[in-house]
């Protein structure tokens, strides 16, 4: 059984900050500055210092972003990726954005792959891939298998518990582009919802008022947790 992915990683490269930023200027970007372009090849990666990053898919004709990854202070993105592989962002791609304000110090893949002789760090890079890969899982797996209402409830959990204490905020119509239903298909969950008492909803603001309520609606990996 896949686990719920957790849409927010922070922390994991802390333990090699000062080995991986040393002599190098950090940068800083504004919200929504463009890290990742199209057509660009896969040479850098980011420690993050401040701020989050955007990991984003974007359909190229409709212009419609799907966020699958929010990536905070003392983490690593774009992850290590192989000399030799020559990743590029194409068409359709996958793209990263600064959510907020940030702080970053860019890597090379060259240095990257010379810290990779290091165990402790070749095992965080490791557990990064695994919680990058079981979200990609997720969202073909089980989204593609489950009713709207389950996938809005699995991501008003993630949002309300991961997301909105990190300070990202989103709107419905981005919530529904992430959670892979119409925005119509996403406020009439809401409306349901609502009838329900489980939240509420004002003026660009939505709050669980039933968790009990939310999480019996929810995907039976997340009841299993819960």
């Amino acid at each position: 059984m896949l686990k719920i992915p957790e849409y927010y990683s922070e922390g994991i490269f802390n333990p090699f900050a000062a080995k991986l930023t040393a002599g190098r200027t950090p940068q800083t970007f504004q919200a929504n500055d463009q890290l990742v372009t199209i057509g660009e090849f896969m040479s850098r990666s980011f420690y993050i210092h401040r701020g989050v990053l955007r990991f984003y898919i974007l359909d190229a004709e409709t212009g419609r972003e799907k966020t699958e990854w929010f990536i905070g202070p003392g983490d690593l993105f774009p992850l290590y990726s192989p000399l030799e592989r020559q990743y590029r962002m194409e068409r359709d791609a996958f793209l990263v954005k600064a959510q907020t304000d940030v702080v970053v110090t860019p890597l090379s893949q060259q240095f990257l792959a010379s810290q990779l002789a290091d165990t402790d760090f070749a095992k965080a890079m490791l557990r990064q891939y695994a919680d990058f890969s079981n979200i990609l899982l997720y969202d073909a797996v089980i989204l593609a298998s489950q009713d709207s209402q389950t996938k809005v409830c699995n991501y008003l959990y993630q949002y309300e518990k991961l997301l909105k204490p990190h300070g990202i905020v989103l709107t419905q119509e981005a919530m529904a582009s992430n959670v892979g239903v119409p925005l119509l298909t996403f406020t009439r969950v809401l409306q349901k919802l609502r009838e329900k008492g489980i939240v509420t909803t004002a003026r660009k603001s939505l709050t669980i008022v039933d968790w009990p309520g939310l999480v019996r609606l929810c995907s039976p990996e997340l009841l299993a947790e819960n």
